[in-house]
């Protein structure tokens, strides 16, 4: 088709200059398929790449996945704290600047005790030898814990007793003499009220009495602190009196009486309850029944 008034075919520009456009378009068709090609070939390899290699995603998810739970355990896990060291207490003693007292020794200006029981009995330890060639009588003391009474002391006095002149030695064949052994003849026991009721059974002592029970002399506690009324204070006289009574039961005096008032009274007389008239004698030997 023809333009009317030039004469030129229409679609065809003017001064030749259609052929130019029609290269230049031809040129971005080439580019444009270039960049088609290289887009396939990239999709192509990369597909390649996840065929022969499936697990390299995964592998890498992985990865990422150890690499994250690492770093959470390190930001989690609490830090290491020593122990603290606690010294060990240790305890200082110090020497007292004197003994301390005894569980025997009273208080100063405290009443002693002969009541309060403790009910174990004690060996005094120790030996007095008999005077003379006669059969031996062997006897051993023995004082209840707790009494306020010096077990040497009480021992003397027991021993002078029996080896007074005056005494049972006068009369019986027989010498006294103290020994600590298990196998005495005779066990002379210093003992409170209450563990002398018990001692003297089947006796009755009423806590206030001594006894003679088997091989058991027991001189009740409060009688040898306080003696009687009637012996008109002097103790050592009625310490002597007990001893020489509950040991004349022993070699087998049975009790006497009064008979004449303002006279000595026999030693195996119940002095302890009372003298009826007769004056306090210690001594068998002035009137032994």
């Amino acid at each position: 088709m023809t333009n009317r008034r030039t004469g030129q075919r229409a679609g065809t520009p003017v001064g030749g200059r259609g052929r130019g456009r029609r290269r230049g378009g031809r040129h971005s068709r080439k580019k444009s398929y270039k960049a088609q090609w290289f887009s396939v070939t990239a999709l192509a390899v990369l597909g390649v790449v996840m065929v022969l290699h499936p697990d390299a995603t995964q592998e890498r998810n992985l990865a990422a996945q150890f690499s994250d739970q690492a770093a959470a355990s390190r930001t989690i896990e609490p830090p290491v704290v020593a122990p603290t060291q606690i010294p060990t207490p240790t305890a200082t003693f110090t020497m007292p600047l004197r003994p301390a007292p005894t569980l025997t020794r009273q208080p100063r200006g405290s009443a002693p005790n002969v009541t309060v029981s403790s009910g174990r009995l004690g060996v005094v330890p120790g030996f007095d030898k008999a005077i003379g060639t006669k059969d031996k009588l062997t006897y051993r003391i023995e004082i209840e814990e707790g009494l306020s009474f010096n077990g040497a002391v009480v021992a003397a006095a027991v021993h002078k007793t029996l080896t007074d002149p005056r005494g049972w030695q006068a009369i019986h064949p027989l010498n006294f003499e103290r020994t600590d052994s298990v196998d005495a003849d005779l066990r002379v026991i210093l003992a409170t009220p209450t563990l002398t009721d018990k001692l003297c059974l089947p006796l009755i002592t009423g806590g206030e009495v001594s006894c003679r029970v088997e091989d058991r002399v027991v001189l009740n506690a409060k009688r040898w602190m306080y003696a009687v009324p009637a012996y008109s204070g002097k103790v050592d006289l009625y310490r002597s009196y007990l001893v020489n009574h509950e040991v004349g039961h022993a070699l087998g005096h049975g009790h006497s009486t009064c008979v004449t008032a303002n006279t000595p009274a026999p030693v195996m007389m119940q002095q302890t309850k009372g003298l009826a008239g007769c004056l306090p004698n210690a001594w068998p030997t002035i009137k032994a029944t």
